[in-house]
């Protein structure tokens, strides 16, 4: 409210420039969460999406803090870019022997 006050523009016109991307996120059940994310061959499957993706979107790899899950999240300017990297990484970690 403070910046619509001070700017004297409505929200739509303070919210023009920001771009909502799509995502995809899925989680993994892993023995390991901390194993599973250090992996060298899961670090480079991130690595190389992330170097797909360039400036036009982002991977992030977290660990649940409740449960032996690591999330995999790819955000990119359309759907079908999400959903063709995030099954990488996830059969990555999968095929590391990490899937519980």
């Amino acid at each position: 409210m403070e910046v619509m006050l001070a700017k004297k523009l409505p929200m739509s016109k303070l919210a023009e420039p920001l771009k909502i991307y799509p995502q995809v996120l899925e989680n993994v059940r892993v023995i390991d969460k901390k194993a599973a994310q250090d992996d060298e061959a899961v670090q480079a499957a991130v690595k190389a999406v992330a170097e797909a993706l360039g400036d036009t979107g982002r991977i992030l790899v977290l660990e649940s803090g409740t449960e032996p899950v690591v999330g995999v999240m790819v955000e990119a300017p359309d759907h079908d870019t999400c959903q063709k990297y995030v099954p990488q990484v996830v059969e990555t970690i999968k095929s590391r022997g990490y899937g519980g």
